[in-house]
């Protein structure tokens, strides 16, 4: 039988169930005829369907479990099992060049994010292993699956294949960080117990965050950042319905993960994250306001303009000013190199050292 579908199949052993059929009845000295008159089946549909030009209905298996005492759950799994090899058969031969390239695409994303080695090959294994890992049966679905607001982070050298990964990875690594519902409330008035983290040893900093953040219905993630996907934090409705931020560690430096993190609680407090966000623009009014609310839950307003009055940037003085409003001075030097009361310097600027095991 195996002969008679290398024609149709020159890759690869496909076997119909029409062949142990065949096999079957040639064991038990039965011709086709006469299991035709066993199931009251025409010869001619004997024939099709070992001949692997029909399928087994189930109809047709039934009869077969009465004629030969084999049970009809056998030959419809026999058929299943055979329509699902002839569709992955038909699947590698059909993958086209641009999933191929999506798959290349998002490879390495997946990779971070999962801790898996995708393999390459020809490229086929990648996508089967790719789409099981995405949830999607093709890749060039990922950029019409993808709402996510991503705000103004779409640019040069972007893709909307590797930022949808990441955040879908994101999503499914938090999905079962907590069940309870969404309380803004709770959220405002834990501002200053997120605060106080910064304070506690650096590397229980991601832990402490997402316990506090899940006690009011967030989920938080913490993440790797990846070529082609120019994301510091993120805010989302997920698939489930939870609110979850996903911050990545791009950089490193203590300054931009807080302000970072403040920045997208505040597009929660607001509730930005129910707003159609994906054409906003850098200056847009919605993200000055995140901005604003950032920067002034950090240090406060009235504080810190006495304290540019003064125009003393020394570090006793920042020291000081970052005692008074409960921040590292990491926050108070990124805070004044970003308004230009000092000039940048990676080496004036703290970062964590934490990110290096994640």
């Amino acid at each position: 039988m195996a002969t008679r579908l290398q024609h149709i199949f020159p890759d690869e052993l496909l076997i119909h169930p029409g062949e142990t059929i065949l096999e079957m009845i040639q064991d038990r000295n039965i011709s086709q005829k006469e299991l035709a008159i066993r199931t009251g089946f025409t010869e001619k549909h004997i024939s099709t369907v070992i001949n692997g030009q029909k399928n087994i209905s189930a109809e047709f298996a039934m009869r077969l479990e009465y004629a030969l005492g084999v049970p009809a759950s056998f030959w419809r799994n026999l058929q299943t099992n055979y329509d699902l090899e002839v569709v992955a058969f038909n699947e590698q031969h059909n993958i086209s060049d641009e999933e191929k390239h999506i798959a290349k695409e998002v490879k390495q994303t997946v990779e971070t994010l999962t801790n898996q080695e995708i393999k390459v090959n020809n490229g086929v294994d990648s996508v089967y292993k790719i789409r099981q890992i995405l949830g999607v049966s093709n890749l060039t679905s990922l950029v019409p699956l993808n709402a996510a607001q991503y705000r103004a982070q779409f640019a040069e050298n972007t893709s909307g294949n590797v930022m949808y990964a990441w955040q879908y990875l994101c999503e499914k690594k938090a999905e079962n960080q907590t069940d309870k519902q969404l309380d803004v409330e709770k959220l405002a008035n834990s501002l200053e117990l997120i605060k106080n983290i910064m304070h506690q040893d650096a590397t229980k900093h991601i832990t402490l965050i997402q316990k506090i953040l899940n006690d009011c219905g967030i989920l938080f993630v913490v993440e790797k950042d990846v070529k082609k996907a120019p994301i510091k934090g993120l805010t989302v409705k997920t698939k489930k319905g939870q609110v979850m931020i996903a911050l990545t560690i791009r950089g490193k430096f203590v300054d931009i993960f807080w302000f970072t993190l403040f920045h997208e609680i505040g597009h929660i407090i607001y509730g930005d994250y129910l707003k159609n966000q994906k054409h906003w623009e850098k200056d847009n009014i919605i993200e000055k306001n995140a901005d604003e609310f950032a920067a002034n839950t950090l240090i406060d307003k009235k504080s810190y303009e006495e304290f540019i009055i003064k125009k003393n940037f020394s570090m006793d003085a920042i020291k000081v000013f970052a005692k008074i409003n409960n921040v590292l001075p990491a926050i108070v030097i990124g805070r004044l190199m970003n308004d230009q009361y000092i000039p940048w310097s990676a080496d004036q600027r703290q970062t964590y050292v934490w990110v290096e095991g994640e």
